[in-house]
C-alpha cells in the first residue's frame, strides 16, 4: 500500500514538472526553447504601459497591443519572421502610445516632425511556381498605396529560389517570380512600369539553410527594395491581424487528427470575433497516386476541415470555401517521407483584419 502511494506521489510530481516546463508568450505556447529578442522587448513595453497612468485612459490601445503581440507570436511559429517582427513592432508602438495617454497628453499637442517612412515586401512561393498566392495580395496592396502616396519612389523586385535545380533553371524561375509581382502591381494598381524593375538572382542569395524544408520555403521568395519617403504628416497604416494555419494528414486519409482540434477552435474564435471574415480552405496531397485520385483526396481534405468548422463551431457555410489542388502545389520535395508528409496538408487563407493604430 505504502509503495503504491509512493509511486503515485512520484507520478504526480513528474506530471507537475512536465506541465510547469511549458512556456508561452502573449498567451501563445512556445514551440521551441528560444525566441527572438523582440518578444522580450514587446512584453516589457506592454508591462510598462499596463503600469503607467496612461492605462486608465487608453485601455483599448493596450488591448490592441496584446492582440498584435499574440498574432506576432503565432506568425513567428508559422515561420514568417518578417511578419512577426512587423506585428511586434506595432504592438510596442501602441504600448508606447498608451503610456502617454491622459489629460496632459491632450493639453500639450506635440509639433509633428518629418519622419522617414520605409516599406518592405516579402512574398514566398510554392515549389517551381511563380504565381502570387492570395495571402500576399493585401501586402502588395499596401506597397501600392505607399507608392501612390509617394509618387517619386521606385522599387526593385528581387526574385530568389531554393537550391534544387540547375543554375539556369533557377535563374529563369527567380526572374519569373520577380516579374510576376511587378506585373501584379502594374495590372492591379496601375503603378507606372517605369518605376519598377525585376531582377532574378536564382539560388545565389539564400537567407536560410537550404538543407531544411523550412529553410527552402524561406528561400523561395521575392524581396522588394523600395525607396523610403520623408513624410511630414505620417499616419501609421492599420495593423494587419491574420490567422494562418496548416493541418497535415496521413497517407490516403482525410480525417482530422485530434492534435489539430485546438488549432481549429482558434480559427473559429477568430472568425467569430471578426464576423466579416471569410476563409478559403485549400487541400493538398503528395505525389503518390494518380492525378485524378489526388485531386479528389485533396478536395475531401479541404471539405473535412470546412465541415468541422461548420459542425463544431457554427461557422456559416457561406463564409467558407473548399478547394482541392491535388499534388500541384508542393511546399516540399516528394523525395523523402518527411517531404511527402509536409505536402499532405490543408492550408487556410482567412481574411486578415485591419486594426487602426
Amino acid at each position: 500500500m505504502k509503495k503504491n502511494l509512493f509511486l503515485s506521489s512520484l507520478m504526480i510530481m513528474f506530471l507537475f514538472l512536465i506541465t510547469s516546463c511549458v512556456t508561452s508568450h502573449f498567451g501563445v505556447v512556445d514551440k521551441a526553447a528560444g525566441v527572438p529578442d523582440d518578444f522580450g522587448q514587446t512584453e516589457a513595453a506592454i508591462a510598462r504601459a499596463e503600469q503607467s497612468p496612461g492605462a486608465k485612459y487608453c485601455p483599448e490601445k493596450i488591448a490592441q497591443a496584446k492582440e498584435l503581440a499574440a498574432q506576432g507570436a503565432r506568425v513567428y511559429w508559422a515561420c514568417d519572421n518578417v511578419g512577426s517582427s512587423r506585428l511586434l513592432a506595432q504592438a510596442r508602438q501602441l504600448a508606447a502610445e498608451a503610456e502617454q495617454c491622459g489629460p496632459q497628453a491632450a493639453a500639450i499637442a506635440p509639433v509633428k516632425q518629418p519622419v522617414t517612412v520605409c516599406m518592405t515586401l516579402n512574398v514566398q512561393f510554392d515549389i517551381d511556381k511563380y504565381d502570387v498566392k492570395p495571402q500576399y495580395h493585401d501586402d502588395i496592396s499596401r506597397v501600392a498605396d505607399f507608392m501612390k502616396k509617394s509618387p517619386s519612389t521606385t522599387a526593385v523586385i528581387e526574385g530568389h529560389t531554393d537550391y534544387v535545380g540547375t543554375e539556369e533553371y533557377n535563374l529563369n524561375l527567380s526572374q519569373r517570380r520577380a516579374e510576376s509581382v511587378m506585373n501584379y502591381l502594374v495590372e492591379n494598381f496601375n503603378i507606372d512600369e517605369s518605376r519598377l524593375s525585376a531582377k532574378g538572382f536564382g539560388k545565389s542569395d539564400p537567407i536560410a539553410d537550404n538543407t531544411t524544408e523550412q529553410g527552402r520555403i524561406k528561400n523561395r521568395r521575392i524581396e522588394a527594395v523600395i525607396d523610403c519617403s520623408l513624410e511630414k504628416d505620417f499616419v501609421p497604416p492599420p495593423a494587419k491581424l491574420c490567422f494562418p494555419f496548416n493541418i497535415e494528414f496521413a497517407t490516403g486519409k482525410a480525417d482530422i487528427g485530434s492534435k489539430y482540434h485546438s488549432r481549429l477552435a482558434g480559427v473559429a474564435d477568430f472568425m467569430k470575433k471578426y464576423p466579416t471574415t471569410k476563409g478559403v480552405i485549400e487541400g493538398h496531397t503528395d505525389d503518390i497516386g494518380s492525378a485524378d485520385y489526388n485531386m479528389k483526396l485533396s478536395q475531401m481534405r479541404a471539405e473535412s476541415v470546412m465541415q468541422y468548422l461548420i459542425t463544431n463551431f457554427g461557422i456559416e457555410a457561406s463564409r467558407l470555401t473548399a478547394k482541392g489542388y491535388g499534388d500541384t502545389r508542393r511546399i516540399d520535395y516528394n523525395t523523402t517521407p518527411e517531404g511527402r508528409q509536409n505536402n499532405r496538408r490543408v492550408e487556410a487563407i482567412i481574411d486578415c483584419v485591419l486594426i487602426e493604430q
